[in-house]
């Protein structure tokens, strides 16, 4: 049931308790109670994605940054205020973190690379690339084993 309740808020994040319980078939309160529960486990997060270069953003960029051994959370923690910055992750592999970040136009994404990323101690190299053209955003993720999500009550 809590696999059906995240699947049908992930492909509309704005359904009600009420339709969704409608398509499922059980009360409405079921449904509430259930969501309540996995957004207070940390499960689900409800938010409003928007669309950057609707919003005037025309440059939208991924960098692939190096840190120096033992100054990753230092990094992290120096970057994650930026507004700019959507998103921050470790990775292995050729970089230890993966950083997207939106910029008004090229003026604006050329100071963030000149100006302000070198003046973060612990990086050693960043390889950016920039996204030309979206072709999937997708926040809903595959169930496990023929429809039941790990972790989750049926």
């Amino acid at each position: 049931m809590d696999n059906k309740i995240l699947n049908m808020l992930q492909l509309n994040g704005r359904a009600s308790y009420r339709e969704i319980a409608r398509e499922l078939g059980v009360s409405e309160g079921t449904v509430r109670s259930r969501a309540n529960r996995l957004q207070r486990e940390g499960i689900l997060t409800i938010a409003a994605i928007a669309d950057p270069f609707k919003l005037g953003y025309s440059v939208m960029v991924f960098i692939l940054i190096k840190v120096q051994v033992g100054k990753r959370q230092s990094v992290i923690d120096e970057l994650t205020p930026w507004e700019e910055i959507t998103y921050i992750s470790s990775c292995t592999g050729r970089a230890d973190l993966y950083v997207q970040l939106v910029c008004r136009d090229h003026d604006h994404l050329w100071q963030i690379l000149t100006d302000r990323l070198p003046a973060v101690d612990g990086i050693t190299d960043a390889e950016t690339f920039q996204e030309i053209k979206m072709h999937k955003v997708s926040y809903v993720y595959p169930t496990f084993n023929g429809g039941g999500t790990v972790g989750l009550q049926a």
